[in-house]
């Protein structure tokens, strides 16, 4: 809808990518929570197209029928879609599922982050990866949207509404947990302040020390 922010996106999804073939490893299933009509998922089937890749959200069955019909038709890819699951409900895999789970800008919309951080470490293998995006919502970030929002009205999920208010105590909750942080990424510049950041990267794994 806003052309810097589609630009922002897609850049994203290249810079993960990117990032998952530097681990030089091979990921049998894999799991994209909160992955909407499938978009970052595709990418990543195509990429890795060995992977078995889940897709889990909370939209209804007939809409994500129509998008698995579409991309298993235009593009010939094969994902296992989980229809209207709420994450912050137990998950429905077993432990030590996944080799690699994708939860991007996904964890500031909901209710209780904590909660879907244990069921997430749960299902990963002990030798998995979790990779995390989550929105800075810094104040420059807020005066663009507001200011385009002013120019052309669009509708925007809020960020931040739930239990966890702010993305530091995001990372404090993540510092909690049972984890190792392997690597943490301002996006998409991050060699500068973290009020010219969109997101913050996080790669993780279980610690088992």
């Amino acid at each position: 809808m806003i052309p810097i922010f589609g630009l922002i996106y897609f850049g994203r999804i290249k810079n993960i990518i990117k990032k998952i073939f530097h681990l030089n490893k091979k990921f049998p299933k894999v799991l994209d929570v909160g992955g909407g009509f499938g978009l970052f998922s595709a990418n990543f089937k195509r990429n890795f197209p060995k992977s078995e890749v889940h897709l889990l959200d909370i939209l209804s069955n007939e809409i994500m029928n129509l998008i698995q019909k579409i991309l298993a038709k235009k593009l010939r890819l094969n994902l296992k879609y989980h229809y209207e699951i709420d994450i912050q409900v137990k998950i429905p895999f077993k432990e030590k599922t996944f080799d690699l789970i994708f939860a991007l800008d996904i964890l500031e919309h909901i209710n209780n982050p904590e909660v879907v951080l244990m069921e997430l470490i749960r299902i990963l293998k002990d030798d998995g990866y979790i990779f995390i995006s989550v929105p800075t919502e810094s104040k420059l970030l807020q005066f663009f949207r507001n200011l385009y929002n002013k120019i052309k009205p669009i509708e925007v999920n809020p960020h931040w509404n739930g239990m966890i208010k702010s993305q530091k105590e995001f990372q404090d909750c993540l510092m909690e947990k049972k984890i190792k942080i392997l690597w943490k990424k301002l996006y998409p510049f991050s060699f500068l302040p973290k009020i010219f950041s969109y997101d913050i990267f996080y790669l993780i794994k279980k610690d088992l020390s």
